[in-house]
């Protein structure tokens, strides 16, 4: 019997400290951590933070609806519990220091804290409350403003606040499509500020054409974007998340309410709660478990965490709703499914990466490249390392290094700032060279000129070039320039005169192929980016292209079309041939270009596609002999013909793969048996 209470008692024990609801266990963590690359791709990255800690008993008193962690310069952390209504106040080590409570209280949310004062969010009272951060006396209170708007219905209802240096409040409120409340110090009201933009659908937004403005306001109440969250830096910039939009949902406002944060920022549905460090860092928490944490530019760093359902697993978590940072980067979130303050500290590779960043911020560009280098060595294709590596060259000058780094990245915005470096000190060294071939150039254009004149030799060498055109290839591709010149005469000659051949056209289709792959393998990284699927997607282009050729020629035929299969084959070739003569050119050039200098590669290219569209218009009326109206006609009704091949050709290959897939299980079903 002895030996039974023995064995019930230590197991007992084990429970009991295994299921304490103050644990701190250093294992393996139970997630994946995510960075993101130069597409905005997510993919795996070192293990950036560890849980450490759970805490659900504080001063004796368990938690029981825990809303909102805050903490202050000093790193002391602030918890919030709406139905103790007190506000806990711990040390770093999460050691209980006091509370925060009054009688006023009745369903507190929130806290925010400054220097000299506590600010209080109560939600139920509609109220702030503003307390000495020293005696914990209460200051003031903060109450509906006395403002026409709240006159006039719009309610004051409050549950996250951020307070800025010079004590103007950014008030999170309920059900507020007009962003967040401004007020002065004194808690009155001065503007809205930060509103998500409206999102409405397609249906809705044709259908509010025929509203008047009273439904209109009703349709704008339907589909509120309210913020969830919001959070301040020491630089008076101002962070919002919002949990109903997906794409964009963090955003960075300076005090014009301009939003610094990129509009194809990583993010998620759901996103509750958002702190910035005071490094900057910011971190964000979805009720779906995910934590995210972001640069000061909104670039992913490092995303990890997820859904804790039933297994209770430690570091999981159930239902996060607020997230705080420590000076060290040690995180504390408030998991309301499980009333329970989880805690994650940071591992030497995101220490290695923070470190980096504050060095490089702080002008330690030196120490900086040796912490990306150390940061490398976790992981060699960590993006952000290589960024901040070329940011460093950058800075030293080392302008070669930093092209190579960005280009390791693929960061487009470094890799011009880099090249234009170069390509500055190029000119710089060899300005002399180019002056003098430029001269050299000039002089042999005017001796040129002056022989020339006395000798008359261009033109033996004009009549050798033009006996070339014996040869009916050559001819054909030196009718490029004629037809180019003069392209309504060069469809009649193309369709009556029989003008070229069909092995040319072929030629000048291959080349266009040849150009195609020429300006995705060879064009400025800048403006096309690496391309994997290059020849998967040119098949595609090929195939377009048959399929127009087809349905334009079989809509044309029973259109009472003119013009042959051959004079279309022909005429389109032609109709492509700026490709060969301009793209060429476009690469070359985009090589010596950086991304201020975009123009000079968009505009060429946009002209050429713009005369080619216009070649090809005329080529299907002349070649056809149409009219305007008819042309119109025919090409509209040549884009449905290949909609329906295509969904033709679909079905047939997918009912094809279904009939050898069940023929090959027949076959293996039978030598089987056999």
């Amino acid at each position: 019997m002895r030996r039974i209470w023995k064995l019930t008692i230590i197991m007992l024990s084990s429970v009991f400290i295994l299921f304490s609801s103050n644990t701190s266990v250093f294992a393996q963590s139970p997630y994946y951590t995510y960075t993101s690359d130069h597409n905005g791709k997510l993919i795996d990255t070192q293990t950036a933070y560890n849980p450490v800690q759970q805490l659900g008993v504080i001063n004796g008193e368990r938690l029981i609806t825990a809303e909102h962690a805050f903490v202050d310069e000093e790193d002391y952390i602030y918890i919030t519990d709406s139905t103790l209504n007190k506000v806990f106040i711990l040390d770093k080590e999460l050691q209980f220091v006091r509370e925060l409570t009054s009688e006023k209280f009745s369903a507190i949310k929130s806290t925010f804290v400054t220097e000299n004062e506590i600010y209080v969010v109560d939600s139920f009272e509609s109220k702030i409350y503003v307390f000495d951060k020293v005696t914990h006396e209460l200051v003031k209170e903060i109450g509906e403003p006395d403002s026409p708007i709240f006159k006039e219905g719009y309610k004051f209802s409050p549950t996250h606040i951020a307070v800025d240096i010079r004590g103007n409040m950014y008030v999170r409120n309920n059900e507020s499509v007009n962003g967040l409340l401004m007020l002065n110090r004194e808690g009155e009201f001065i503007t809205f500020f930060g509103a998500n933009p409206l999102k409405v659908p397609l249906l809705d937004q044709i259908r509010s054409f025929f509203l008047t403005k009273k439904q209109e306001k009703k349709l704008e109440k339907v589909f509120p974007d309210v913020p969830s969250n919001i959070a301040i830096d020491a630089k008076g910039f101002l962070y919002t998340v919002t949990s109903s939009v997906e794409k964009n949902p963090i955003k960075k406002f300076n005090v014009s309410g301009t939003n610094y944060f990129p509009d194809k920022m990583i993010g998620t549905f759901g996103m509750e709660s958002i702190f910035v460090s005071k490094n900057n860092n910011v971190y964000a928490v979805s009720s779906d478990g995910w934590i995210f944490e972001y640069n000061s530019e909104g670039d992913l760093l490092f995303l990890f965490g997820g859904k804790d359902f039933s297994s209770s697993r430690f570091g999981l978590l159930n239902r996060p709703v607020s997230i705080a940072a420590t000076s060290t980067d040690e995180l504390i979130v408030i998991d309301q499914g499980q009333n329970l303050i989880q805690t994650y500290a940071p591992t030497k590779f995101a220490d290695s990466v923070h470190e980096a960043m504050n060095a490089y911020q702080d002008g330690e560009y030196t120490n900086s490249k040796d912490l990306w280098a150390y940061t490398l060595k976790y992981n060699s294709i960590f993006d952000n390392a290589h960024i901040g590596l070329g940011d460093a060259y950058l800075r030293e000058g080392e302008y070669q290094k930093a092209y190579e780094e960005y280009n390791d990245a693929n960061d487009t915005t470094g890799i011009s700032e880099a090249f234009w470096e170069i390509r500055q000190e190029w000119f710089q060294q060899h300005l002399q060279t180019i002056f003098q071939l430029l001269l050299v150039t000039l002089l042999v254009w005017l001796t040129n000129k002056y022989l020339n004149k006395k000798y008359r030799y261009l033109e033996k060498f004009a009549q050798k070039w033009n006996s070339l055109k014996r040869f009916k290839m050559v001819d054909d591709f030196l009718y490029i320039f004629s037809f180019l010149k003069r392209p309504l005469d060069g469809f009649y000659e193309i369709h009556r005169e029989k003008r070229v051949a069909k092995r040319s056209s072929t030629l000048l289709f291959i080349l266009c192929v040849g150009v195609y792959l020429l300006y995705y393998k060879y064009t400025n990284l800048l403006f096309v980016p690496v391309n994997e699927y290059i020849l998967y997607e040119l098949m595609i282009v090929v195939f377009l292209f048959i399929l127009w050729l087809v349905s334009s020629y079989l809509v044309a035929t029973i259109s009472d079309g003119e013009g042959s299969f051959s004079s279309v084959y022909n005429g389109t070739a032609y109709v492509l041939s700026p490709l060969i003569l301009v793209v060429p050119i476009v690469v070359l050039v985009s090589n010596g270009l950086t991304l201020e200098q975009i123009v000079f590669f968009k505009l060429p290219l946009q002209a050429m596609f713009v005369w080619i569209a216009f070649m090809l218009f005329f080529m299907i009326k002349d070649i056809h002999n149409y009219h305007v109206g008819e042309t119109f006609s025919v090409i509209v009704k040549s884009v449905f013909t290949m909609l329906i091949i295509g969904l033709f050709l679909f079905v047939l290959y997918s009912v094809g793969n279904q009939l050898i897939s069940f023929l090959f299980d027949v076959v293996t079903e039978v030598s089987k048996r056999w």
